[in-house]
């Protein structure tokens, strides 16, 4: 059997970054886009089973010649 479920991802992390200007939202969501963010744990909610699918038995091999 398949077994699918969803859920939502929450990253807690921190980020350094070196620049002559305080960054804006976009340029600190640029840099951790690019992985230079450290990423100290993470959360999954939400969690929800989706359905079930079943699946078909893999079939034996021949071993006759």
């Amino acid at each position: 059997m398949k077994y699918f479920f969803s859920f939502r991802e929450i990253n807690y992390g921190s980020i350094v970054i070196e620049s002559d200007h305080q960054p804006d939202t976009s340029e600190v969501v640029d840099a951790i886009m690019s992985g230079n963010a450290f990423i100290k744990d993470t959360e999954y909610e939400d969690v929800t089973f989706d359905k079930a699918e079943r699946t078909k038995p893999k079939p034996e091999p021949s071993y006759e010649r």
